[in-house]
């Protein structure tokens, strides 16, 4: 209830302050997102910045926690050209059986699921056999100096708004069950394009 009430909060501003991520980070997800397929789910659809780089006549189901985010998400869900709805949820328990979806999305959201295995349990049950996770996701570094900062700036984040910049999101999927295909460098090794698959 807290996180989504720090979001709520959050979400009149939070186009501003994605603007820039959007303009630097659009190809590649268009790049990334080219490989959506059938039924998706997208966790953590926030207001709905990344729908415009998602491919046409898919169908679409965006999940949140925030009913604020949801709220702006809508309009954008209009001029998408296939098929898309809202639900309120948590993507640590999925209202939804097992495997139900082609593909699983994810934008920028794990690194402020509390429980990101969990999470990415509940991803892996919902998907079909054979079927895809795309995560576009903050990932710590490899890299010490930045590994260090962001371990820094993550007590800051983590205190504000529960978000954590310094979490192994490909070895968290691993754990969760996923294989892991592919992992694309998009900014430094801070931002990466995760191709897994059940």
């Amino acid at each position: 209830m807290g996180q989504s009430k720090n979001y709520d909060r959050v979400a009149k501003t939070f186009d501003f302050f994605r603007k820039g991520d959007m303009r630097r980070w659009g190809p590649a997800q268009k790049d990334h997102f080219s490989h959506m397929r059938g039924k998706v789910l997208h966790v953590g659809v926030g207001t709905g910045m990344e729908i415009i780089n998602f491919p046409p006549g898919l169908d679409i189901t965006g999940i949140d926690l925030s009913p604020k985010m949801l709220e702006r998400a809508r309009w954008r869900g209009r001029q998408y050209p296939g098929k898309i709805r809202f639900c309120l949820m948590n993507a640590e328990s999925l209202a939804f059986s097992d495997n139900t979806f082609d593909t699983v999305v994810t934008v920028c959201v794990f690194c402020t699921v509390p429980h990101p295995v969990a999470g990415l349990k509940e991803c892996r049950r919902v998907l079909k056999p054979g079927g895809k996770l795309l995560m576009f996701e903050h990932v710590m570094s490899n890299n010490i100096i930045y590994g260090l900062s962001l371990k820094f700036m993550s007590l800051f984040t983590n205190a504000l708004e529960g978000t954590h910049l310094d979490r192994d999101t490909v070895a968290n999927a691993q754990k969760a069950g996923f294989t892991v295909e592919s992992e694309k460098n998009v900014y430094l090794d801070i931002v990466k394009a995760i191709e897994g698959v059940k």
